[in-house]
């Protein structure tokens, strides 16, 4: 009988960083200046790093597709079992009309039109027409075989490198910039103002790099010698990301100047380096279209990701069997279509702030709250895992003996997760005061519904639901 080959350290290191791999998060990044470097390693220390080894034990200890959902439910029961699963399919929503924002104004570069990238009823135009067509496309081909890794190379991983290069190069040629983010260097300055609220909430921005690091856990009982290497891979790949990203945004922030930040519109940079580089404003078309190439592959690739699980949790019986309809190749339809419907609703953002930039943020802010309940619920288990069930064998375990480190790590996870949800609720300095009360509203309510809807299912819930096998 032939074994699985194993994952070497290095191919986890490399599988890890892929998953975050992503330019779109670099002006968030890059916003907050110097301070930028006390966020990241921030929130390594208390989100990153706590989650990765959480999910890990979890993974190996519970193998079962289905990742948060299986361990909650092993831990606290069907009911928030199917909240964490509910919870990690609406993050979707508000994700991906974040993601499907980006397309709109990478259009306006590719058509060589920059006043379209900060337009937002054609950036709204753009969300529906993108996620309706790769919805569609999914219906019909299996697009992650399509685009797969192609998508990317050409969407991912030259842009990115290209920013970085792009980036050090400028920063060579033109120096520390005094009127842009980053400003003149001073230790202090690497310390976050307190007392500026408003600039609090882009620690949620920078959480949100993260968010989804629990993906690659799935590959823990895959990987030569667990207990050892596990750990080892996901602190030096996040670090690395660290490093990647720190270059990338601190060169981004020398490149723009103060007020300037579109935090939609990643070719804004490439736009600077090229003039400064005297590099042909062709490049910006080009490098453009590339991303939005991997927007779009991104795009696909979670049409259907998160709606098969979620049939899997309705024909358990969670939900009724309308939920439960596949097409001929086993697309799950209904959860499919209700994707593309509520993302078009969620997007309508777009036309009720005051510019794509409010709406981008306060989107993505909702994402990493949303995420963050789920992963309030995943510390909580991996915590209640070891009284409730000590006889399961962990091939990852957190401490050899006893339980005081598991508790040490979830609980810093908690405190983490818990400071991003209330920095989170703080209105942005980017936003126009008037538009705080609306925003404050946008995320409570947000994240109240998301809760809730799945609490009054579950006790609704009815036993001809469950599918007969």
């Amino acid at each position: 009988m032939s074994s699985v080959k194993k994952l070497t350290l290095f191919q986890l290191i490399g599988i890890t960083m892929a998953f975050f791999g992503t330019v779109r998060s670099v002006p968030t990044l890059a916003i907050n200046g110097w301070s930028q470097i006390f966020y990241l390693v921030g929130a390594v220390i208390v989100f990153a790093i706590p989650i990765s080894l959480i999910a890990a034990e979890l993974a190996t200890g519970w193998p079962e597709e289905g990742g948060p959902q299986v361990w909650v439910t092993e831990a606290l029961g069907e009911r928030w079992g199917f909240v964490t699963s509910w919870l990690l399919w609406v993050q979707m929503f508000f994700g991906m009309v974040m993601v499907a924002s980006t397309v709109g104004v990478l259009l306006g570069y590719v058509v060589g039109d920059a006043k379209l990238a900060q337009n937002h009823i054609f950036v709204f135009i753009v969300i529906i027409i993108s996620y309706w067509g790769v919805t569609l496309l999914n219906l019909k081909f299996d697009m992650v075989k399509v685009v797969g890794n192609i998508g990317s190379l050409i969407g991912v991983y030259i842009p990115f490198i290209a920013l970085v290069v792009l980036g050090i190069a400028y920063a060579i040629k033109v120096g520390i910039q005094p009127g842009s983010y980053l400003g003149t260097f001073s230790a202090d300055k690497i310390i976050p103002n307190f007392h500026d609220f408003g600039t609090l909430t882009y620690f949620s921005g920078i959480i949100f790099i993260f968010a989804g690091v629990e993906i690659s856990s799935v590959h823990a009982n895959n990987i030569e010698n667990p207990k050892k290497n596990y750990p080892i891979a996901v602190i030096a790949s996040v670090i690395l990301l660290v490093i990647v990203n720190l270059i990338a945004g601190l060169t981004v922030a020398n490149a723009v100047p103060m007020g300037k930040m579109e935090l939609s519109n990643i070719t804004q940079p490439f736009v600077i380096y090229c003039e400064g580089l005297g590099i042909p404003s062709i490049f910006n078309n080009i490098i453009s279209a590339m991303i939005a190439i991997g927007v779009l592959a991104q795009l696909s690739a979670w049409v259907l990701g998160p709606s098969k699980a979620m049939i899997k949790v309705a024909e358990e019986g969670n939900l009724p069997p309308f939920f439960q309809k596949r097409t001929k190749k086993g697309v799950p339809i209904t959860f499919v279509l209700i994707q593309a419907i509520v993302i078009s609703l969620i997007s309508i953002t777009y036309l009720v702030t005051s510019d794509v930039n409010s709406a981008f943020f306060m989107i993505t802010i909702t994402t990493t709250i949303v995420y963050c309940v789920a992963y309030i619920l995943m510390a909580i288990s991996a915590i209640v895992l070891r009284y409730k069930r000590p006889d399961v064998k962990r091939p990852f375990r957190l401490g050899a003996k006893g339980n005081s480190l598991m508790w040490i790590v979830a609980i810093l996870a908690i405190i983490g997760v818990s400071i991003t949800i209330l920095v989170s609720l703080i209105p942005p300095s980017i936003l126009p005061a008037s538009e705080g009360p609306g925003y404050i509203a946008f995320q409570v309510i947000g994240t109240i519904v998301s809760v809730v809807i799945p609490l009054i299912i579950f006790h609704f819930r009815k036993p001809e639901w469950k599918k007969v096998k």
